[in-house]
């Protein structure tokens, strides 16, 4: 089995919509581009370098660039999603998806016409349609991507989280970290553990300035920017949101009740 790799990101070319005339044959080519198949209705048929291909209503599959595919075998009035892309491939499980499998057409096709109706319109640009390319991919990796699979990778975004959160860790470092899209980054974790991969960090962030508030002399900015807040203004405000009051204030509660540990 082959599978698209997660790293490098795979690239956007174009996306469309295509239905077989009755007894209509595969087109015979070597094509020097990948293209993504979701089979909307009927039986579509090909031969890559020999081997037949056939799909039926609801799978997907992925023509790897390179191969010959031909249409000698009839095919039997097939509809069906397709996206072109550049893309690598591996035969190692861990490093992508599988290149054949099945798929939520409900889900498939609304991202595919929201695709067309953007493309169509050319309302957006590169990195947008290919940020709908990957919610498109991560559909796919959610129905194939065992659960115990995708809770090992949530804990390990959140011990990443954990170790990294005094860092000026992005959402988009995370997601590239994995080679998952942003959106399907927040849903997996979110899933595992109920907030947002930034709703963890920030999580994260207050409760390491509460320590340190607590223990130390450092003062308020100080410890704003070593739990990794560029802004004091927003770090006053998210620990005023969380705790119920100013770090001031929290630091203050923490001498009169005898928490606060001196630090030489």
């Amino acid at each position: 089995m082959w599978y698209l790799c997660r790293k490098p990101l795979p690239e956007f070319i174009y996306s469309g919509f295509k239905r077989f005339e009755r007894r209509e044959h595969h087109v015979s080519r070597v094509f020097d581009e990948s293209v993504l198949i979701f089979m909307m209705e009927g039986v579509l048929r090909f031969e890559e370098d020999g081997v037949l291909v056939e799909l039926s209503e609801g799978e997907y599959y992925i023509q790897r660039a390179g191969l010959f595919q031909s249409g000698k075998a009839v095919s039997e009035r097939p509809s069906y999603l397709y996206l072109h892309f550049h893309a690598t491939y591996s035969e190692n499980e861990a490093d992508g998806i599988p290149i054949r499998g099945r798929f939520n057409k409900s889900a498939i096709r609304a991202l595919m016409e929201e695709y067309d109706r953007r493309y169509l319109a050319h309302e957006s640009g590169f990195f947008a349609l290919n940020g709908l390319m990957y919610e498109l991919l991560a559909e796919i990796e959610h129905q194939v991507v065992p659960e115990n699979t995708r809770t090992m990778i949530a804990k390990d975004i959140q011990r990443m989280i954990s170790t990294e959160c005094r860092s000026q860790l992005s959402l988009a470092q995370i997601a590239e970290r994995y080679g998952y899209s942003e959106d399907y980054t927040i849903r997996l974790f979110k899933k595992e553990f109920g907030i947002t991969p930034y709703q963890y960090l920030l999580k994260e962030r207050l409760t390491l300035a509460e320590h340190l508030l607590l223990t130390t002399e450092k003062s308020v900015a100080e410890i704003s920017r070593e739990v990794g807040y560029n802004d004091f203004s927003t770090f006053y405000r998210d620990f005023r949101k969380r705790y119920g009051m100013s770090p001031t204030e929290k630091r203050a509660e923490g001498e009169q009740g005898g928490l606060y540990l001196h630090t030489l």
